[in-house]
């Protein structure tokens, strides 16, 4: 099976999903919870994929509500009961006292990410990628220009990015020859 290094910003339900389905295993990193200060992290509500809901710290229920346009899937708690709750401060700041969590609908994806991420050997070729990827387009925005965009049209611009890359690929495959004593052709 194929690996594929990835960026943080391409860690999306989407593209998990795009990858897993063509059989590349996608190695992504770890990514630090957006959550405001003082209040409880997802993973802190238990997902029940049986019952398909979401169990808080306290121990409640929140219920499918909907499905957003953007596929994430919403599970509402009561207001009524959350209202008495004393976890209140650290779970909402609605005022109705309804804490909502999203789960996209292909969630499932993400996690199989997670468990390739935590096997054996992932993070050794994760820390490959700074050698490897970052080095290339640092080198291509310095010494090359890439920046910015010199030329107008998307056509123009992959002319250019397609000859720069692989004039690199080039000069990195001379540097190679050299190293291991193999004459130029």
């Amino acid at each position: 099976m194929e690996y594929c290094v990835v960026d943080a910003g391409y860690k999306t339900p989407a593209i998990a999903k795009l990858l897993i389905d063509d059989g590349v295993k996608p190695v992504f990193p770890y990514k630090r919870p957006m959550t405001k200060e003082g209040f409880f992290p997802k993973y802190q509500y238990v997902y029940d994929e049986y019952n398909d809901c979401y169990i808080c710290p306290n121990d409640q229920l929140l219920t499918y509500s909907t499905t957003n346009r953007d596929g994430y899937r919403e599970y509402k708690s009561c207001g009524h009961i959350c209202e008495s709750c004393k976890y209140l401060s650290q779970c909402t700041a609605s005022r109705n006292h309804v804490k909502v969590v999203t789960r996209h609908v292909w969630e499932d994806y993400m996690e199989a990410c997670e468990d390739i991420r935590h096997t054996d050997g992932m993070k050794v070729l994760y820390s490959h990628r700074k050698e490897t990827i970052e080095r290339i387009f640092g080198t291509a925005k310095e010494n090359h220009g890439f920046r910015y965009t010199q030329m107008y049209g998307k056509a123009r611009m992959r002319m250019k990015v397609a000859l720069t890359f692989a004039c690199m690929n080039l000069k990195k495959l001379a540097k190679c020859k050299q190293e291991w004593g193999l004459q130029m052709a």
